[in-house]
């Protein structure tokens, strides 16, 4: 410990020199924006003569409606109706889920290079899957779906990426400069001690 106190220099050198090439990795990488629509499933009022019953059902097909927001099908009307250059299989890439089975509400997550375009991705995919929704619940004598799939909270833009997370680089390379210079200072003593 001795002999890295007193090469102190070299050690400071190397975790500055880590944490710029750290730094440096950050700027290179494109940042990644995340943006989260939240669903809420409600069950129409002619169904709704016993709420318990009414209320366990609408949980399970929570999980249903949440992988319909993940599909193809759905995909595909989004990259339509944003004029994206994706096919429907590389947005569903960009488009997840997630949910809780004890509730009625979930999430349609987007994640993008553009903060605007994850917002409106996850906010067309919960229009388009309201109205699929809405299509699929339909009645046979005419009344009013099942359940409807609403916006609780629409996406809105993110300021700050989910990545790159600058200060875990950041991190990670003055604890890798500081392990270099640790280990240069060490064998650099060895050496002038033969």
């Amino acid at each position: 410990m001795r002999v890295i106190r007193s090469a102190w220099g070299v050690v400071a050198i190397s975790v500055i020199a880590s944490m710029s090439i750290a730094f440096g990795i950050t700027v290179l990488i494109t940042p990644e924006y995340e943006s989260r629509a939240q669903m809420f499933v409600s069950t129409s009022n002619q169904i709704r003569s016993d709420v318990y019953e009414t209320n366990v059902f609408s949980q399970q097909v929570v999980g249903s409606y949440a992988e319909l927001a993940t599909g193809t099908v759905l995909a595909s009307k989004v990259v339509s109706d944003l004029g994206l250059d994706l096919t429907p299989a590389e947005l569903t890439e960009k488009v997840t889920t997630s949910y809780s089975p004890a509730t009625v509400v979930f999430d349609i997550v987007a994640t993008d290079n553009s903060p605007e375009l994850a917002r409106d991705i996850a906010n067309t995919m919960g229009t388009e899957l309201s109205e699929l929704v809405s299509a699929i619940e339909v009645s046979t004598n005419g009344d009013a779906p099942s359940h409807e799939v609403k916006f609780y909270s629409l996406a809105e833009a993110s300021d700050s990426p989910i990545s790159p997370n600058t200060v875990m680089y950041l991190a990670i390379g003055a604890v890798v400069g500081l392990l270099i210079g640790s280990a240069l200072v060490l064998a650099r003593h060895r050496i002038a001690s033969r």
